[in-house]
């Protein structure tokens, strides 16, 4: 089994705060093994976790409005339609209201790798790098033609 993350303890702690009428601020820190001053600041509202800081100030999309685009990605792979980086970045483009890097499907499709399910959008880039990779473009060939009319 994988131990929590330091989010998730963080969360849960939060979360233990919330229940208590005076908030013991100590003990859950200890309990769950996180600092005690960020779960303190946390808690009153002062300082905002690492992830929800970068998402808001130096992400192109915030961490909801990625997850629709994990899920938009998700849903064509499962329809058979591997989405190319042209399409990724036009519904990021969509989703946010503004221009996104060039860079920034690759960059997108490295940090949400363990929740995409499409091989496509982040195996053939690198391989076109190198030379054409057989068996993704056989594969892709075979999601395209799995669905003609």
């Amino acid at each position: 089994m994988q131990s929590p993350t330091y989010d998730d303890r963080m969360a849960k702690a939060l979360a233990e705060l919330g229940k208590q009428t005076k908030p013991n601020f100590l003990g859950v820190s200890n309990k769950y093994k996180v600092n005690r001053t960020t779960l303190s600041r946390q808690f009153k509202g002062t300082q905002r976790s690492r992830r929800q800081f970068l998402s808001e100030s130096h992400q192109c999309l915030t961490n909801d409005q990625e997850e629709v685009v994990v899920r938009w990605i998700n849903q064509f792979t499962e329809r058979s339609i591997p989405p190319t980086s042209q399409l990724v970045k036009n519904v990021a483009e969509e989703v946010a209201g503004r221009v996104v890097n060039k860079n920034w499907p690759a960059m997108f499709s490295a940090r949400h790798r363990s929740e995409l399910h499409s091989d496509y959008l982040y195996t053939i880039d690198s391989a076109r790098v190198k030379a054409d990779n057989i068996p993704m473009i056989t594969k892709f060939y075979d999601q395209v033609t799995c669905h003609k009319l």
